[in-house]
């Protein structure tokens, strides 16, 4: 039979693990709630009017900079169902012209996304790629045509931006 001495022994041996256990599961839930808050801070980075389930599948929605021109890169589906199809708006830093391509992604690889643009004047389609960086706060994107160009994540709207242009309101 048992003595008190083993029955003592085996109820710290007992104790402890279910101490360590809850330690182990708060340390596990104050783990789950810095990423909570790192997605969180991430996500309100992001454009106000872009739908919350589309911006992290792909990272890319929003405004883009470099020293001379602003991307803008939207939903391009007003009813929100092709998840896939977006807008590109290109601004200047000075002047009245816009660039507006649309486009609908076909291949991504990562970090790499690959879409088609789609031209209704002229009946054509081409490629571009869009890249972003592990962080994701820079995009490369190549134009068909055109050397690549790396933007950084904006941190301001593309009104601060050119207030020469004609902005809708």
């Amino acid at each position: 039979m048992f003595n008190f001495k083993q029955i003592f022994l085996g109820l710290l041996v007992i104790w402890s693990l279910a101490a360590c256990d809850k330690e182990q599961e708060q340390v596990i839930k104050n783990e789950r709630v810095d990423v909570e808050q790192k997605s969180e801070l991430q996500d309100s980075t992001h454009q106000e009017n872009v739908p919350s389930y589309e911006a992290p599948k792909y990272h890319i929605y929003g405004g883009w900079m470099n020293g001379g021109s602003y991307i803008l890169i939207k939903s391009g589906d007003d009813d929100n169902e092709a998840k896939d199809k977006f807008i590109l708006e290109k601004f200047t830093k000075t002047g009245k012209d816009k660039i507006i391509k649309h486009f609908q992604l076909s291949k991504t690889t990562g970090s790499k996304l690959t879409g088609i643009i789609s031209s209704k004047e002229t009946n054509r389609t081409s490629f571009l790629t869009l890249e972003l960086n592990k962080e994701k706060t820079e995009i490369t994107v190549t134009l068909p045509n055109e050397k690549s160009v790396t933007y950084k994540q904006a941190e301001i709207k593309p009104e601060e931006f050119n207030s020469d242009y004609e902005w809708e309101e």
